[in-house]
C-alpha cells in the first residue's frame, strides 16, 4: 500500500477531480452540520493569526479559488437526515453489500461522491470505520480503459495492475477543495442505498464513487467523505437523474440548532411564497450559476449585475469587493450599535451582542436574482464567533458565492431539467 500512496502522490499534478446525476423515486435525507475549522496540517506554513483567519471562514467547495480583498488578511418514500455540524451539513447513506452506513458532507459545488477507504495510510480523523472494499460483494474498481474513466470533466490516471480490479489497471481520481481538503484514490462502483419508509432501503446499484486512500484536511468529527450534488456526470444527482425526476432540494437549519434539516430527492416545491430563478452552466459543468442583478438594504440599492455560484458546501457568502463595501456601509448605517474590530481581521462589521440580542436589529438584505427576490434575515447574514457577532458576507477577488449560511431556513429546490432554482422561506427545524 505504500507503493500505491507514493504513486498517487506522484500522479497529483496530472489529476483533476470531477464534480459530477438513476423510474422516479422520492426520498429524504436528514442534514447534519459538520465542524467548520480547517485542518492545521494543510496550513502548516501559516502563522497562528493566518490560521485563525482561515478557520473562521469555514468550508469552501472544490474548485473555488478564494482570495479575499487585499484589505483583509415508482414512487417510494425514502427518508434520511441532514445533520447540522459546524459550517457544513452531513447526510447519511449506505455503501456496499452488505450496506455500511457513512455520514458525509453534502456539496452542491462539487461532483464526486467519495469516502475514506481501507487500507488508508493518510486519512482525515474519523469516528466511523473505513470502507473495506474487500468486504463488499458488489464493489468494483473502474479500469483505466473504461468510458467511466474518460469523462470530459475528469482527468484520470492509472495505478499498477497489482493493486486493484483483479489485475487490471484502475482509474485514479484526485479531489482538491477550496478549503484545503484533499482526497486521492480509486474511482469505483458499488451499491449506494438510503433508508426508506416502508422498506429497509432504496438502493442504486453500480453507482460511481471515489474510494479514498490518501486524504488531507478535515471533515468534522462525524464526516466520512463528501457527496457531490453538482451538475457534472459523476455527482449523486446526475447518477440518480431520471429516478428522481432530475430534482432535489434541501432545507438547512440554523447554526445554533440541534435539529436536523432535510435533503429531498424527486420532489417539487409549490405554494405561495415560492420564487424561482434560472441557473446557467459552464463547460465543464459543475456549478449552478445565478444572475444577481442587485442587492438592497432598506432604501439602499447596490448594483451588482454579475453571476454568482450557489453552493451548499461553502459556509460564507463572497461578494466582489466594491459590492461588499457598499453593502457593509449600508448595514453599519442601519445598525444602531458601535462595531468592534475582529481580532482575526476576517469579518467586518462585528458587534458585541448580549445573549438576549437586545439592541441588535440588523436590516433585511435582499438578493435580487433574475426573477427571484430572496430576503435574508439576520440568521442568513450574521454568524457568532466566540464573543462576537459578525457579518457572514466577505469580499473576494475571485469566486462570488452564495453560501450555506445565506440559505438557512429556506427550502431550496434544484430542477435540473427546467434549469432553475426555487426558494421559499421555511422553518427548517419543523420540516
Amino acid at each position: 500500500m505504500h507503493t500505491l500512496i507514493h504513486f498517487l502522490i506522484l500522479m497529483l499534478p496530472f489529476l483533476i477531480e470531477a464534480r459530477n446525476l438513476v423510474s422516479h423515486v422520492s426520498f429524504e435525507a436528514e442534514l447534519i452540520r459538520r465542524d467548520s475549522p480547517l485542518s492545521s496540517n494543510f496550513y502548516t506554513s501559516m502563522t497562528p493569526q493566518e490560521l485563525q483567519w482561515r478557520e473562521s471562514l469555514g468550508s469552501v467547495s472544490l474548485g473555488h479559488n478564494i482570495r479575499l480583498s487585499p484589505t483583509y488578511f415508482d414512487q417510494k418514500d425514502v427518508k434520511a437526515d441532514l445533520i447540522p455540524n459546524g459550517g457544513d451539513y452531513l447526510m447519511k447513506f449506505s455503501l456496499g453489500t452488505p450496506p455500511v452506513e457513512f455520514t458525509s458532507v453534502i456539496d452542491s459545488g462539487s461532483d464526486l461522491v467519495w469516502v475514506q477507504c481501507s487500507p488508508c495510510e493518510r486519512c482525515i480523523a474519523h469516528e466511523s470505520p473505513l470502507f473495506e472494499p474487500n468486504n463488499s460483494s458488489t464493489y468494483c474498481a473502474i479500469p483505466c480503459n473504461s468510458q467511466s474513466c474518460t469523462y470530459p470533466d475528469f482527468d484520470s490516471g492509472c495505478i499498477p495492475k497489482a493493486y486493484h480490479n483483479n489485475g487490471n489497471a484502475s482509474c485514479v481520481y484526485n479531489a482538491v477543495y477550496g478549503d484545503g481538503t484533499k482526497s486521492m484514490g480509486v474511482l469505483s462502483t458499488d451499491t449506494i442505498s438510503f433508508p426508506s419508509a416502508g422498506a429497509s432501503h432504496v438502493s442504486f446499484p453500480s453507482s460511481t464513487f471515489g474510494c479514498g486512500y490518501d486524504q488531507q484536511g478535515r471533515l468534522g468529527i462525524h464526516g466520512d467523505g463528501i457527496v457531490g450534488l453538482g451538475l457534472g456526470s459523476l455527482s449523486l444527482v446526475s447518477q440518480l437523474g431520471p429516478n428522481i425526476n432530475y430534482k432535489f432540494s434541501y432545507c438547512l437549519t440554523p447554526l445554533h440548532s440541534n435539529v436536523n434539516g432535510k435533503l429531498k430527492f424527486g420532489v417539487d416545491l409549490k405554494g405561495p411564497g415560492v420564487v424561482s430563478t434560472p441557473f446557467k452552466t459552464q463547460d465543464p459543468p459543475t456549478f449552478y450559476i445565478l444572475s444577481l442583478n442587485d442587492i438592497s438594504i432598506g432604501n439602499t440599492t447596490v448594483a451588482v449585475s454579475q453571476d454568482m455560484i450557489i453552493d451548499s458546501g461553502t459556509t460564507l457568502t463572497f461578494l466582489p469587493t466594491s459590492v461588499y463595501d457598499s453593502v457593509k456601509t449600508a448595514v453599519k448605517g442601519a445598525i444602531k450599535l458601535s462595531s468592534v474590530p475582529d481580532p482575526n481581521q476576517a469579518f467586518d462589521p462585528c458587534y458585541e451582542v448580549k445573549p438576549s440580542g437586545e439592541g441588535f436589529n440588523p436590516p433585511d438584505i435582499v438578493f435580487h436574482f433574475k426573477g427571484a427576490d430572496v430576503v435574508l434575515k439576520a440568521e442568513n447574514t450574521f454568524r457568532t464567533l466566540k464573543n462576537l457577532t459578525c457579518m457572514a458576507i466577505v469580499p473576494s477577488d475571485d469566486s462570488f458565492l452564495f453560501g450555506n449560511i445565506a440559505q438557512v431556513n429556506f427550502e431550496v429546490v434544484y430542477d435540473l431539467k427546467a434549469k432553475q432554482i426555487s426558494f421559499a422561506a421555511a422553518d427548517c427545524t419543523k420540516n
